[in-house]
């Protein structure tokens, strides 16, 4: 807590110094009420610490910068902050890039000398656990996060789990997601001439390339379109879904999100009406087939068809059971 109240006085400071007010010693002393020898140890623990051109004017009496474009570090935050980073940072164990949660651990280890708590303690009493995820090669993301942060077009080869074929394609990248415990990277395909999903599993190989994505395609807005619809899918026309789950599971629904702009209804009977808007069916089905008997489709038609073709398969399956 000591670093964190001496960081304090240094920004407090640093503010006078650049408003070129030539605060004193006694300024420092009088503001947190500290002796003069820390004060003076606090002005040159600035110096030593954070390189701070820090001079004494005397014919001011007071101190100044002798570069007065110096810039001190970001403020401390808050140990709360602190709780929330660990959350975060527990998340980056999707993260398939080993060099870079490294370089979280690091920036760790370097805050946790400002503060009275103790983050491996805490960190180990907080998990992420994924179900079924895609591995992703490192490198491979590396690479789709640089095409990404800097907006440069990707050379790669994709291969598809439905023809199983590898196609060489060159991507605009537009907006990294992890759904579902894994990644995507939605982008503009010239080969399609199209917005597609990438599954960054099924990338075999990538070059980042010298050209810039186009202005067009960078001022997409990805994610507002990818809230418009249930899913990761969002080209297409926008169809509405309505589920009927039983009374049995409606309370679980309830503390279900499918979709932000999903509606629901509770019927007389206890049963529960969910209705939600999609682009494509390939997704919702499974979701669907997930809760067997409990959950009836009511639209649209071509859905309902589909999940009926699934049932007389798995009727083929198990008929005999």
């Amino acid at each position: 807590m000591a670093k964190r109240l001496s960081y304090e006085r240094y920004l407090w400071f640093h503010q006078k110094l650049k408003q070129q007010k030539f605060p004193k010693l006694i300024d420092l002393m009088e503001k947190f009420e500290i002796s003069s020898r820390q004060a003076a140890r606090e002005i040159e623990n600035m110096r030593l610490f954070f390189n701070a051109p820090v001079e004494y004017s005397a014919t001011e009496k007071g101190y100044y910068y002798e570069d007065e474009h110096f810039e001190f570090p970001a403020p401390m935050i808050s140990e709360e902050e602190i709780i929330s980073l660990i959350i975060a940072k527990r998340m980056s164990v999707t993260i398939p890039d080993e060099r870079r949660k490294k370089q979280l651990n690091a920036f760790f280890e370097n805050l946790s000398a400002y503060f009275d708590l103790d983050m491996g303690k805490l960190e180990n009493r907080i998990s992420l656990k994924n179900v079924r995820y895609s591995q992703v090669n490192p490198l491979v993301f590396d690479m789709v996060l640089q095409g990404v942060s800097k907006s440069k077009k990707l050379e790669i080869s994709y291969y598809s789990v439905f023809n199983r074929e590898t196609t060489e394609r060159i991507i605009n990248p537009l907006h990294l997601v992890l759904y579902m415990g894994n990644w995507h990277i939605i982008a503009f395909c010239e080969t399609k001439q199209g917005i597609r999903d990438f599954a960054l599993s099924r990338i075999r190989s990538v070059v980042v390339l010298e050209e810039s994505i186009p202005k067009k395609y960078t001022e997409i807005n990805i994610k507002e379109q990818m809230d418009r619809a249930h899913g990761i899918f969002f080209d297409g026309e926008k169809k509405q879904v309505t589920l009927r789950f039983n009374r049995c599971i409606s309370d679980y629904i309830l503390e279900q999100i499918w979709f932000q702009g999903q509606e629901i209804r509770k019927e007389q009977d206890g049963n529960l009406l969910l209705t939600f808007f999609v682009t494509d069916f390939r997704e919702v089905t499974r979701e669907i087939l997930s809760f067997g008997g409990d959950v009836e489709v009511l639209e649209p038609e071509p859905l309902k068809e589909i999940i009926g073709s699934h049932v007389r398969k798995l009727k083929e399956i198990y008929g005999n059971v």
